[in-house]
């Protein structure tokens, strides 16, 4: 009980500003959400799609685009600015502070072991950081649900919204947390943990933005009429190309050359579309459908972690055997 009162009295001040920042959030989306739930109900949108009632599609549509990224654009930031925030100021003082300050020659001699300290410490913080991440993935997810309509779904597979629900904020936040941990100690100084903690984040964030069409084969949809859409609207287009009457695939620029004398020069129309068609012409769209949600989740979750902690146990078991 000592230690995570210690560790309380030493990390309170992250705690209870992130739990702030959290709890902000929250009422933004709470007011932003009741207000786009008003506006539904005085606008609603087509039972199906917008086939059906473009009028009150185009109505709907623009206004709740209108509510949802006047907050969006700040929830944009937050898979990698939260991370990196909490590996740098989580994560890296916790070892790093300690050998900075040399405290760790008196805390490791006192009759609590060196591992009981390590285990509580962070494991108590791995924990906080973790039930954070999922406080907010639960928050984001339950104010997306508002503007999530058939007539226009909500794309959770998207860059936007993908690593704002839910476990991947837990998973961001705790491999960044013991990713600073592992690197303060390693350099056993402060500054430059936290330096390289948010250098390694953003690497690795940029790095996993384009991955996740790669997590698995993606389905593959072919066009041949201009009725209807093969491919739902909450999918992850991977790609989409135009292939000929033998299946070589083409540019966009190399169809139009070539049905500029049958079909016209417009390709925004219905008359043109069904000219490429006759034409013996076929649009192709690789796609992830929404149902691979979870396994994306997860898979990019083992990615984080699996290294993460691995690094982090290697670290943690030089640390047990320090040299004082």
């Amino acid at each position: 009980m000592e230690v995570l009162w210690l560790t309380w009295r030493q990390h309170r001040t992250q705690v209870l500003v992130t739990t702030a920042l959290l709890a902000v959030l929250g009422v933004t989306l709470l007011v932003n959400g009741l207000s786009a739930a008003g506006f539904a109900a005085q606008n609603p949108p087509p039972a199906t799609d917008c086939m059906s009632d473009v009028s009150a599609c185009v109505t709907y549509t623009r206004g709740m685009m209108g509510l949802m990224w006047s907050v969006g654009d700040i929830l944009a930031l937050l898979p990698l600015l939260a991370p990196a925030m909490i590996g740098a100021f989580w994560g890296a003082p916790l070892l790093a502070g300690e050998f900075e300050r040399g405290t760790h020659q008196l805390t490791w001699t006192q009759s609590v072991t060196r591992r009981r300290w390590l285990i509580a410490k962070i494991g108590g913080l791995g924990a906080a950081v973790t039930l954070g991440g999922l406080a907010l993935g639960a928050t984001v997810n339950a104010w997306l649900t508002v503007f999530d309509a058939p007539a226009f779904p909500v794309n959770y597979l998207g860059q936007s919204w993908f690593r704002l629900v839910g476990v991947l904020p837990a998973v961001w936040w705790l491999s960044a947390f013991v990713l600073g941990v592992a690197l303060g100690a390693l350099f056993r100084r402060t500054l430059p943990a936290m330096g390289v903690t948010l250098a390694v984040c953003a690497v690795v964030f940029f790095g996993l933005r384009v991955a996740p069409p790669f997590y698995a084969t993606p389905e593959r949809a072919v066009q041949t009429t201009v009725a209807g859409n093969s491919v739902p609207d909450d999918s992850m287009i991977v790609d989409d190309f135009w292939t000929d009457g033998s299946g070589t695939r083409l540019t966009s620029q190399n169809v139009e050359l070539a049905l500029a004398v049958p079909c016209g020069t417009d390709p925004g129309t219905t008359e043109y579309a069904t000219c490429s068609f006759r034409q013996g012409y076929r649009q192709t769209v690789e796609f992830h459908p929404e149902s691979r949600f979870w396994r994306f989740q997860w898979t990019e979750a083992g990615i984080l972690l699996i290294p993460t902690l691995a690094l982090g146990g290697i670290v943690v078991r030089r640390t047990l055997r320090p040299r004082i």
